[in-house]
């Protein structure tokens, strides 16, 4: 049996409608927070640079504070990096599902399932590098 779409758009049913709409609603929620979360992480992280290099000065610390913010800094930046793009493109997506059913828009309906795809695309990268970078590092270490 062939199944051919002529109809270049798909209507929803209403029980569809609240089920994308509670859903919108909830990821709003878990975006925020994460970006919360992710924005007073790097606050503390501005906050060790600053007072770990001042480590210095203190006799028996002989510059180990600055030497361990310098390397730590590069590995928290990705993965704030790789943290903050799925977060992003969540709350992309639930800000255009309120837009779209507050006036009734079918392009910004599918704009939000673009930054839904665009959101599983960057976990799946992410799984994918951390697994490969798993086995790279299992290999030396």
């Amino acid at each position: 049996m062939k199944y051919d779409s002529v109809s270049e758009e798909l209507f929803l049913s209403e029980a569809a409608k609240a089920h994308l709409q509670t859903a919108g609603k909830w990821v709003y929620v878990m975006s925020s927070f994460g970006l919360l979360i992710i924005a007073f992480f790097i606050l503390r992280l501005l906050y060790d640079y600053m007072s770990l290099s001042n480590w210095d000065d203190v006799p028996t610390g002989g510059g180990v504070g600055y030497i361990m913010i310098m390397s730590l800094l590069p590995i928290f930046i990705i993965a704030f990096l790789i943290i903050l793009f799925p977060l992003y493109y969540l709350y992309k997506f639930s800000l255009n599902v309120k837009i779209a059913f507050r006036d009734d828009d079918s392009e910004a309906l599918e704009i939000s399932f673009r930054y839904l795809k665009m959101h599983y695309m960057a976990l799946g990268i992410g799984i994918l590098a951390y697994v490969g970078l798993y086995f790279l590092m299992s290999k030396f270490f």
